[in-house]
């Protein structure tokens, strides 16, 4: 690196002071970028960090209920992928109240609530889901031109909540970690969670699916998805 500064010694000193302020101003550019690089990993500790505590809330409470047991297989695979947090949280979000209530309460914000439409300048709290729905007498089979409104109002809050999660103050290392799985082997655990949360979802209102079309259902979520996340505008490290 010092070497670079002999083209200037051709005895002009003003080609030496040049030379100076010009590594001078190139060392300034690099060091405040390697700042800006540390805050931003701080920054996205201190996100993961929250989604941590968010997540650890919901399976603290997922696993002492016995009504998700036929779930928990499908959520330590992706604990070694090293799926983000708030992509679990988000998955849950369609038959567990409180994941959901999460996303409403600690996730919207005015650039990521889509359609979300009962915000006040004044408060920026969003109501909660409804989860009470009345299951079919006998059994239906999955039908998408024909399912009820409200089990299909109920699957669009989900795929609005799994948007939100993944917009709202985008972690880059989380999200390009993410992206990754999407495009690897990886992808498969996720779309086993998700394809699972949507039958458990459709048998407790006596709702059949077949295994096919619900992992057809999560994929093109996830295709969704991944599009959102390439669209946002992430701040560099």
């Amino acid at each position: 690196m010092w070497l670079d500064g002999l083209d200037n010694l051709d005895g002009d000193e003003g080609g030496v002071e040049g030379g100076s302020e010009q590594q001078s101003e190139a060392s300034k550019a690099k060091a405040a970028k390697s700042l800006a690089g540390i805050k931003r990993i701080q920054k996205d500790e201190g996100k993961a960090k929250r989604d941590n505590d968010h997540l650890h809330e919901c399976l603290r409470e997922i696993i002492v209920s016995e009504k998700y047991d036929v779930l928990i297989p499908y959520i330590f695979p992706l604990f070694g992928a090293g799926i983000p947090s708030h992509i679990i949280i988000g998955a849950f979000s369609l038959v567990y109240q409180r994941a959901s209530d999460i996303i409403r309460d600690h996730y919207i914000s005015d650039t990521n609530s889509l359609a979300l439409t009962n915000q006040t300048s004044a408060d920026k709290k969003y109501s909660h889901r409804t989860f009470a729905l009345t299951p079919f007498a006998s059994p239906v089979e999955f039908d998408d031109q024909t399912i009820d409104p409200a089990i299909r109002k109920r699957i669009n809050e989900w795929v609005e909540d799994i948007f939100t999660v993944v917009s709202h103050d985008p972690s880059v290392v989380m999200t390009e970690r993410f992206l990754s799985i999407l495009s690897s082997k990886e992808k498969h655990d996720v779309v086993k969670l998700l394809s699972g949360v949507l039958i458990f979802f459709l048998l407790r209102v006596n709702v059949h699916i077949s295994g096919d079309k619900a992992s057809l259902y999560t994929e093109f979520i996830l295709k969704e998805v991944e599009k959102k996340l390439k669209g946002l505008k992430l701040e560099g490290i």
